[in-house]
């Protein structure tokens, strides 16, 4: 597959996290709001993401300027490089947002 394909897959990836991000802020605000939900960040210290938050959408941010820099590369090797990272943060984030779904029901 070639780079701007990939960049595409990439792009509908985000682009669904996005979507799926705005209805979890949404339920965390109420949650917190109501003196519940009461937690530091999304994702532990371990994780890929250098964004700490409460609330996804910073976390898409984050998605959104790496798929930037994965776009400005300028060779093969850091493309690769920025790719997988992307990659691994994508999946996390589309694992986190269905958890988080199916845990309200």
């Amino acid at each position: 597959m070639n780079q701007e394909k990939v960049i595409e897959q990439l792009k509908v990836n985000i682009k669904a996290i996005y979507h799926k991000a705005v209805d979890a802020d949404k339920v965390i605000s109420a949650q917190q709001a109501d003196g519940l939900g009461q937690f530091d960040k999304i994702f532990v210290d371990n994780s890929p993401f250098s964004t700490e938050s409460d609330h996804f959408l910073p976390y898409v941010e984050e998605l959104a300027n790496d798929l930037l820099r994965l776009q400005q590369s300028e060779d093969e090797q850091s493309f690769k490089t920025v790719l997988e990272a992307l990659v691994v943060k994508i999946e996390l984030a589309h694992k986190t947002l269905a958890s988080f779904k199916q845990l309200l029901g």
